[in-house]
């Protein structure tokens, strides 16, 4: 793939747009390059420091790797200089627009006041234009043949179809499965039938998925349905949903602090949550916690039943962690 200055890349699952621009600069020769990230709902989503590595030129020619998330977000006028910059750009970089947006009726979440700028024409025109909806199940069979690839792992028979069965259809929670696999298959290198026994189910709900998603402004609607169309295996799921949540504010509260040497899991997994950490601070972590205390007592005490202290809490749950929110 040639080099060129800039992609925007349409797709709301942050790993596969992780994994796109990985994939893009390896083929444009700049795997190795410095890499910077900036964030569109930032107060301040174009510092300084965004102009600085996108047009001054280095001694060294040093090559820049610079990825704009969330650029779905920005205003007329941070895309009229943006519009402006890229077209004198500093040949030693490559930057990376991500539109994180929702889709919408199989429509791309493309601002309007982007496309009526002549740097999305030159995008689409150049084939520099990469959409996504996220994972299908073509997709995460591909997913899944290109990691047995990078890890040399191989499937004993049926293992890789009973799991691509019982896989999740989002990239985060994917990986975070797979991570398992990559552990359980040992020295041997081989996934046996038996290991995709410890594939999360889709009945369970993956917390971090969860969290993550409402951070970033998405709607998790099969979760959403399952808490509100299932009433009566609300108590079944609450006094679970709050333990779990305990445990994923204190990890994501002791990364956030600096304590991730404390913390005894993998460093894939420090690694992908670190992220929604940093989003969220310790205000709103401080917040959820309240909420779980808030929805046990409520319960124990007769003050809410099961059902309505489980709506109340997802709907707090939304209402702390919008993007807008979701601060230090």
């Amino acid at each position: 793939m040639a080099r060129q200055g800039y992609s925007l890349l349409v797709c709301p699952d942050p790993v596969l747009l992780r994994r796109r621009v990985e994939a893009q600069a390896a083929a444009g020769g700049m795997a190795s390059a410095e890499r910077k990230v900036f964030w569109g709902d930032e107060p301040d989503p174009l510092p300084g420091a965004f102009w600085e590595a996108l047009t001054l030129k280095s001694l060294f020619s040093t090559p820049k790797v610079l990825v704009l998330r969330r650029a779905n977000v920005l205003k007329a006028e941070a895309w009229d200089r943006l519009d402006k910059a890229l077209r004198a750009a500093n040949p030693d970089v490559w930057v990376f627009l991500c539109l994180e947006g929702a889709w919408e009726r199989n429509k791309a979440p493309v601002p309007a006041v982007l496309t009526k700028r002549g740097l999305w024409k030159h995008a689409e025109s150049s084939g520099w234009v990469w959409q996504s909806r996220g994972l299908d199940e073509k997709g995460l069979r591909l997913f899944v043949r290109d990691w047995t690839a990078e890890r040399s792992l191989t499937f004993e028979p049926g293992a890789q179809e009973a799991l691509c069965r019982a896989l999740p259809l989002d990239a985060a929670a994917l990986s975070l499965e797979l991570d398992k696999l990559d552990l359980a298959a040992g020295d041997a290198r081989l996934v046996r039938k038996e290991h995709v026994e410890l594939v999360q189910g889709e009945e369970e709900m993956d917390l971090f998925a969860l969290l993550d998603a409402l951070a970033k402004g998405a709607s998790p609607t099969h979760i959403w349905k399952r808490v509100l169309d299932n009433r009566a295996e609300s108590e079944g799921m609450l006094f679970p949903l709050l333990g779990a949540l305990a445990r994923e504010v204190r990890l994501l509260w002791m990364l956030t602090s600096g304590e991730e040497d404390d913390l005894k899991v993998h460093p894939y997994v420090k690694q992908l949550k670190a992220p929604l950490a940093r989003r969220l601070g310790r205000p709103a972590l401080t917040r959820l916690l309240d909420l779980a205390l808030e929805a046990e007592v409520g319960v124990k005490t007769g003050g809410r039943k099961p059902e309505q202290a489980l709506e109340l809490l997802v709907a707090e749950l939304t209402g702390i962690l919008g993007p807008a929110k979701a601060r230090r």
